[in-house]
């Protein structure tokens, strides 16, 4: 796919972040505009941190001009000071949930921001918790109760919270996965992989972590479950790449390899792969398995590329209010597109996840 000059540079200074070495495009120094267009496209893919990490690997004279540069700094801060608040919590969370029995295991955000280089600078969204087995979960989210707390039924069947200003969610089901006839074989598989749990020791205490294996499958059946439905941002590619670095040596390559065949999205991860190493300059050492070069992967960019942070910006699906949050317009023709545009990937997800997401959707109105 061609990119123009504030592309690339967005791409040299991502992965120059990513993997901390020295921005390889020749655009800069840039001029001012497209200084600004760079800030921007960083926002919208809520990769910000990443970027300053790239910006300062290059020479004094390249960087940005020097008020951009301190607006970049300052918000680059208040990441930094939101993860110290979110590794707080979650710590918090996880002591409430052990100290009543229960098995909390943290998911996404926080444990994968450990993968990165620098931790601080992920962008920071809610904490995840999923808990082995149902029974777990409803005993979870009736301690909350207890509690005096206020809990909300999203779509997904899982549950919210708000703690100290930070959302909260439990979910019911550790992996993004649709296809209700695989529900036995991944009971199975967690049953086996929590026996290889780790363990995050922030703020000098101990989180539960998923396995190596289940930390890979969580963070990219998400990505897929996003993608079938508004978009998900370049962070999340982010995350897949820093978990593949991170845990490519603690897992057995033909057995994930196995895992995502009987998933059914075995082709829509060398998709993926594809993009982590063509865009994100991740080295294929790091690959679970070999790449088979994907012609799509363009498409798959340029999707993203448009859509933003889960569809929200820069979106023909989306429009603006008065609110400070964007809101999603013809979503069922947005499904449609997606669907057609996936289903030859991961053709079982694509076709699923609608009826599932439906009818979560209508549990979620009938409980309210």
């Amino acid at each position: 796919m061609e990119l123009d000059v504030t592309y690339q540079s967005f791409f040299a200074l991502l992965r120059a972040g990513l993997w901390n070495r020295e921005p390889e495009s020749d655009c800069f120094p840039l001029n001012p505009d497209v200084w600004q267009r760079v800030y921007k496209l960083a926002c919208k893919q809520t990769v910000e941190g990443i970027v300053y990490d790239g910006i300062i690997q290059l020479p004094e004279h390249c960087f940005p001009p020097k008020q951009l540069l301190l607006n970049w700094v300052v918000r680059v801060y208040s990441i930094e000071e939101r993860n110290k608040q979110m590794n707080k919590v979650a710590c918090e969370v996880s002591d409430f949930f052990k100290s009543n029995y229960i098995r909390a295991f943290l998911m996404k955000g926080q444990g994968v921001a450990a993968c990165y280089d620098n931790p601080l600078h992920r962008i920071c969204g809610d904490i995840d918790l999923s808990f082995p087995g149902k029974k777990n979960f409803d005993r979870a989210c009736r301690l909350v109760k207890e509690n005096n707390i206020e809990i909300e039924k999203q779509a997904g069947f899982s549950v919210c919270y708000t703690w100290k200003n930070v959302m909260i969610e439990l979910h019911q089901f550790f992996l993004d996965i649709s296809n209700p006839f695989l529900s036995g074989y991944l009971r199975r598989l967690l049953r086996q992989e929590n026996e290889h749990s780790i363990y995050l020791e922030p703020e000098g205490r101990t989180i539960l972590l998923p396995s190596p294996v289940l930390t890979h499958l969580s963070v990219n059946t998400h990505i897929l479950r996003h993608l079938l439905a508004f978009g998900i941002s370049i962070r999340q590619l982010c995350d897949s790449a820093r978990v593949c670095c991170t845990y490519h040596d603690k897992i057995e390559q033909q057995s994930l390899k196995e895992i995502y065949g009987k998933l059914g999205i075995y082709r829509w991860i060398q998709l993926l792969n594809s993009v982590l190493v063509n865009y994100l300059g991740m080295p294929e050492a790091y690959l679970p398995f070999p790449l088979t070069p994907q012609r799509k992967a363009d498409m798959m960019v340029k999707d993203i590329l448009q859509s933003g942070s889960f569809g929200y910006f820069g979106s023909p699906f989306s429009k603006e209010t008065d609110e400070p949050q964007l809101h999603r317009k013809r979503v069922w023709l947005h499904l449609s597109v997606r669907f057609f545009r996936y289903v030859r990937y991961a053709p079982w997800e694509a076709c699923w996840f609608p009826i599932v997401h439906t009818w979560s959707h209508f549990k979620k109105w009938f409980a309210k």
